[in-house]
C-alpha cells in the first residue's frame, strides 16, 4: 500500500520551482545579470527535489537557495556585512546534503560510516564546492560585472565558511 504524505511536504516539494519564478520576475525587469543569478538558484533546487524523497529537505534546501540568489540580485551580501558568510555557511551545508544525499543513495549498505569519516568526507566535499563557487564569482567579476565582490580576504572566508557549514552536513548519518 501507498504510503500517504501530508500536504505539507507537496507544499515544501513545490518550493523547488520558486527561483525560477524569481528569474521571470527579474526578467520581465530586464535584470538579466539576476536573471542568470536565480536560473542557477533554481538549478540547485531542481537538484535538491531530484535527490531527496523528504518533501521537508526539497523545502529547506530550496528556500536556502532561494535566499541566496535573491540576496544576491538585491545586493543583500553589500549592505549586510555578515550575510555573505552566513549564506555560504548554510548553502555550503545544503549543498554537501545534497551530494550526501546521494552517495548514500548509490553507495551499497555496508552499515553507517564513522562520525569523523563522514565529517572528513563532508569537508572534502565542501571545500571543492566552495572553491567552484568562488571560481564562479571570479568568472563573474571578470567576463559579467565588476560589481561582484572578490576582495582575498572575502574569499578565504567564504571558503572557511563554507566547509565548516559542509563538516556540518557530515554529522547526518541517512538519507533525507
Amino acid at each position: 500500500m501507498a504510503e500517504r504524505r501530508p500536504v505539507g511536504e507537496y507544499v515544501a516539494s513545490s518550493m523547488c520551482f520558486s527561483a525560477l519564478l524569481f528569474a521571470l520576475l527579474y526578467s520581465i525587469q530586464e535584470r538579466w545579470i539576476d536573471v542568470a543569478v536565480l536560473l542557477l538558484a533554481g538549478l540547485g533546487q531542481v537538484v535538491a527535489f531530484l535527490c531527496f524523497r523528504n518533501g521537508y529537505a526539497r523545502g529547506v534546501s530550496s528556500l536556502v537557495m532561494l535566499i541566496a540568489g535573491v540576496s544576491a540580485a538585491e545586493q543583500l551580501y553589500i549592505r549586510i556585512s555578515w550575510w555573505d558568510l552566513l549564506i555560504h555557511f548554510i548553502c555550503m551545508y545544503v549543498l554537501v546534503l545534497i551530494v550526501w544525499n546521494l552517495v548514500l543513495h548509490r553507495a551499497p549498505s555496508r552499515g553507517a560510516l564513522p562520525t569523523r569519516r563522514r565529517i572528513l568526507m563532508g569537508s572534502g566535499i565542501g571545500l571543492v564546492l566552495a572553491l567552484v563557487w568562488e571560481l564562479m564569482e571570479l568568472v563573474g567579476f571578470l567576463f559579467v560585472t565588476p560589481d561582484i565582490h572578490i576582495p582575498p580576504l572575502d574569499t578565504l572566508s567564504d571558503v572557511a565558511v563554507g566547509v565548516l557549514g559542509a563538516s556540518l552536513a557530515g554529522l547526518h548519518r541517512k538519507s533525507l
